[in-house]
């Protein structure tokens, strides 16, 4: 192959990863619905929704779901810093394997992670 080819199909490819980049980029941040996955409000609205719950019974449900969160959150709370430094590693470990714009999704979505994380908890 002549170094002129090699050029042309490495700039060929160059632009072809670009693309699908900032294209996966556009999909993830613009188009796609953000996912609730994370959401508590959302996703027990969508249980209770799909359970056909009365509001009696959405009360009801929505007291054992906080009175479990918070037994498990009194039982976490002495190794939450060994979890969040297990975490913490496994990100680390996690973006080393991303290219720079993968780094960019990843940081994009953690950020917005946390900020429905602080959002639900007010």
């Amino acid at each position: 192959m002549t170094r002129t080819r090699s050029l042309a199909l490495a700039f060929y490819l160059g632009t072809a990863l670009a693309g699908a980049a900032i294209g996966i980029t556009v999909d993830r941040l613009v188009i796609r619905p953000q996912p609730s996955w994370w959401d508590q409000g959302s996703m027990r609205k969508r249980l209770f929704d799909t359970l056909h719950l009365s509001e009696a019974q959405r009360q009801e449900a929505t007291r054992v779901l906080d009175e479990r969160n918070r037994k498990s959150d009194s039982l976490v709370a002495p190794i939450r810093a060994q979890l969040d430094s297990v975490s913490t590693n496994a990100r680390a470990r996690l973006k080393a394997l991303l290219t720079a714009e993968q780094q960019a999704i990843y940081d994009h979505m953690r950020r917005e992670r946390e900020q429905a994380q602080r959002t639900e908890k007010k």
